[in-house]
């Protein structure tokens, strides 16, 4: 496990451990395709290994050879341009509208149902941040204040949201879910800014106090958080505890309602029952989807 845990300050090392660092741009205006090409089928060799090989505890050794030769690559003037296109079928690569910025993003199983996640942000300039996981040492309490790059809540990446704040500048939402406690797993809402040389995650942007927003439950239970675009609001499940006991985590599901997070007046505001269930009395039912009056 030592060793695991050092494997999180692998992408500080490769990249450089106290300041993001800036690439030189390049004279010409293109990239050289062909050898970035080369370089990025480099890397879907060592993913390949890092997912599939069949003894978990190899898997990261090969995801140190990945961010080795991940961390090389990214250095490469221009290197921001070059799509990834094969390797993001592999790992998370996901850009904000404006483009100003990606995050490469992945996680590795190292024991059963365990993970950690590694990932880096790279600006438009070149500019690289790793993201060094510390989920592991983050007490409950911290996980509701800031955090940064270096002292990152590790979670797998599936979306990228901007809103624009009071001043008119955009704010970044991160849409994530960490799967590595025993019996729970928790899917976040996080605010991200790049402020000189580090990352920092989260902001006074929901109105319950927090930091971030977060839903821990039942590990293997199915629960979304998202952005629909249809209503113009974050959307996600309302849970409740299978032995009505709602303080332990590992006993909330869904229970079939929807509740909402809508942005207004620069912070998101919750917003409930926005699909609601029938609730039946014992021995009532709906007659042709009408409920009979009492």
């Amino acid at each position: 496990m030592k060793y695991i845990l050092q494997m999180g300050l692998v992408f500080g090392l490769c990249m450089g451990t106290s300041v993001a660092f800036a690439q030189k741009t390049s004279t010409s205006t293109s990239p050289a395709s062909s050898s970035f090409q080369k370089s990025e089928d480099s890397l879907l060799s060592a993913v390949d290994s890092m997912n599939r090989v069949a003894v978990l505890e190899e898997r990261i050794e090969y995801c140190h050879t990945f961010v080795k030769r991940l961390s090389h690559l990214l250095k490469e003037p221009n290197s921001f341009q070059h799509p990834f296109t094969e390797l993001s079928k592999k790992i998370h690569i996901l850009y904000p509208e404006d483009r100003s910025f990606r995050i490469l993003n992945w996680p590795v199983e190292y024991a059963p149902a365990r993970f950690r996640y590694y990932g880096a942000i790279q600006k438009a300039d070149g500019t690289v941040y790793p993201l060094v996981d510390k989920s592991e040492a983050i007490e409950e309490k911290e996980l509701l204040g800031l955090l940064d790059n270096k002292n990152w809540y590790g979670v797998e990446y599936y979306k990228i949201l901007s809103q624009k704040d009071a001043s008119g500048k955009t704010v970044y939402f991160v849409f994530g879910v960490n799967h590595n406690n025993k019996n729970t797993s928790i899917k976040t809402l996080d605010a991200l800014s790049i402020q000189g040389n580090r990352v920092v995650f989260g902001g006074d942007y929901f109105n319950n106090g927090n930091k971030r927003f977060l839903i821990e439950y039942q590990k293997g239970a199915q629960v979304s958080l998202n952005y629909d675009t249809e209503k113009g609001m974050v959307v996600y499940n309302a849970l409740e505890s299978e032995i009505n006991q709602p303080l332990r985590k590992n006993t909330l599901v869904p229970n079939g309602e929807l509740d909402g997070l809508k942005w207004s007046n620069y912070q998101w505001q919750l917003v409930r029952n926005l699909v609601p269930i029938l609730k039946l009395k014992d021995g009532q039912a709906p007659i042709n989807g009408v409920m009979p009056s009492n």
